[in-house]
């Protein structure tokens, strides 16, 4: 099963995927848009690159297959990648406004991804693909015990036991908006 973890940059993906890498192979967007000629270099800087995801998701068809039964693809663009299911990191925006800060984004792109979780822009793509889609609330939670909760999600899918408290829109920042 391919299973897409996004986000907003600077919720947790990475780090998350680096706990799920014992439970199947963590696939990162950049790597994979590297590996497939689909990045081109970003104004941010050297490091950082803009993906062609519409030639990525083509070139990714059958990817994963041999790579074992759960594979894990992780990125602000993972949704838009051929996978099973997605499961959307959330942060209370006010965390990420530090965590974004601390990295050194330019106060354009700071308050540009600040505002895509306020109004949960990943969420809603993701929701948009018609795919099962999951909500984890990752506010002051270890990166381990988001690796349970993404299992947890995992085992009531394949269960067929829909998401709980795991459903779309279950992370709502709008109620709260001194941090604009």
């Amino acid at each position: 099963m391919d299973v897409a973890i996004t986000g907003t940059p600077g919720v947790g993906k990475t780090s998350l995927g680096e706990c799920l890498a014992v439970s199947g192979p963590v696939l990162s967007v950049r790597d994979l848009a590297l590996e497939y000629g689909c990045a081109v270099p970003n104004v941010m800087g050297p490091l950082e690159i803009e993906v062609d995801i519409s030639s990525l998701a083509a070139l990714m068809a059958g990817h994963t297959a041999g790579l074992g039964s759960l594979v894990f693809i992780e990125g602000h663009l993972a949704h838009l990648l051929p996978a099973e299911i997605i499961i959307v990191l959330r942060l209370d925006p006010g965390e990420l406004r530090s965590r974004l800060d601390g990295r050194g984004y330019p106060a354009e792109k700071l308050n540009e991804n600040v505002e895509a979780e306020a109004v949960g822009v990943c969420l809603a793509e993701a929701v948009e693909t018609g795919l099962p889609v999951a909500e984890v609330d990752a506010t002051r939670k270890s990166s381990q015990a988001l690796a349970g909760m993404v299992l947890d999600i995992l085992r009531l899918y394949e269960a067929g036991e829909g998401f709980g408290t795991y459903s779309p829109g279950s992370v709502d920042w709008l109620e709260d908006v001194t941090w604009v």
